[in-house]
């Protein structure tokens, strides 16, 4: 029996291969694989690439089990065609599933057990299934309707920030000049051109979070308080989700939320206030930063689907042989 686990997204797409033991098989890093960000000649090649290391080409049996985690399969059909794409490269016997991504980053950490997990990185959402399966979300509309805790969302506070010194008359400080540093340029006016290049804002917007996170290690008062007005936004869609999936139910336990993407990953700051902020307000939130990769999430996740139990030694197998494949691994 082999076991395919897959996480996907808009830049790019982790696959291992695992036996029933958790031992890899084989592990590799390609490119995009979300159907609305990239074309779908683009994620046929990504997935023809990622297979032909995790299968070598040959096609699995009844007995295998493909599940995969991509991100924008929710609507329009994607997540069907999605299944008809990984058909064609497992053959036509394997068990097959696709989801959500956020559900491969929550089991990575939970085991595939219920909870939340809110993800920020150059987007962001937040993601949840109870103890009844039911499963809801908050956010992760794109960054023009929302992502208030996104990696764009802090980018264009900084930017903010930044033209309204100027505005006042204010010499650049030291966030100005950090941003100016990394797009080339010598003076704010300058970024305009830069930041509104057609297909470029989102990215290069998002891009700016790195300096706000970078600042905020210093001690930066202004890059915190961007940071804790992230974590505010994000705390506001946990509670949300949290009424929606678990008040409802009469249930307080200690619900896990993991959080993972890029911004919560070095955003030490955010990760702390969070923390001290459910203990100070008694909120009946755990907040875990992820450990594991959420390809780990997605074995997971292919174990729930097919009514196999977890057990300790998969778990400790896998994960310690994730950290050293991670090692080696390059992408493309």
């Amino acid at each position: 029996m082999i076991i395919i686990g897959i996480d996907g997204g808009g830049t790019k797409t982790t696959g291992v291969a695992v036996d029933e033991d958790g031992k890899i098989l084989a592990f590799k890093t390609v490119g995009p694989s979300n159907p609305n960000s990239s074309t779908e000649e683009t994620v046929r090649y990504e997935i023809n690439e990622l297979f032909s290391i995790l299968t070598k080409g040959k096609a699995l049996t009844e007995k295998d089990v493909v599940f995969a985690g991509i991100s924008g399969v929710e609507s329009g059909g994607k997540k069907e065609w999605f299944i008809r794409l990984l058909r064609e490269f497992t053959g036509p016997l394997a068990n097959i599933f696709v989801d959500n991504d956020a559900v491969t980053a929550l089991y990575s950490e939970t085991k595939g057990q219920p909870g939340i997990v809110c993800i920020s990185g150059t987007g962001s959402i937040v993601y949840g299934i109870n103890d009844n399966q039911k499963r809801d979300r908050v956010g992760g509309w794109g960054f023009l309707i929302g992502d208030g805790y996104s990696g764009f969302a802090v980018g264009k506070k900084a930017l903010e920030h930044i033209f309204s010194e100027l505005d006042h008359g204010e010499l650049p400080g030291e966030m100005a000049n950090q941003i100016l540093r990394q797009f080339n340029v010598e003076t704010v006016p300058e970024l305009i051109p830069v930041i509104y290049e057609v297909g470029k804002s989102r990215d290069r917007v998002a891009s700016i979070a790195k300096i706000v996170i970078e600042l905020s290690d210093k001690g930066d008062e202004r890059a915190i308080k961007f940071l804790h007005e992230a974590a505010d936004s994000m705390l506001k869609d946990i509670t949300l989700l949290f009424k929606k999936l678990y008040e409802r139910e009469g249930d307080h336990k200690q619900i896990p939320i993991v959080l993972t993407g890029g911004i919560n990953q070095h955003a030490k700051e955010i990760v702390t206030y969070l923390q001290e902020k459910g203990l100070k307000e008694r909120s009946p939130f755990s907040f875990k930063l992820a450990s594991q990769h959420p390809v780990a999430g997605a074995i997971y996740a292919a174990h729930k689907e097919i009514g196999k139990n977890i057990t300790p030694s998969f778990v400790k197998r896998l994960e310690e042989e994730l950290t050293t494949w991670m090692k080696t691994d390059v992408k493309g």
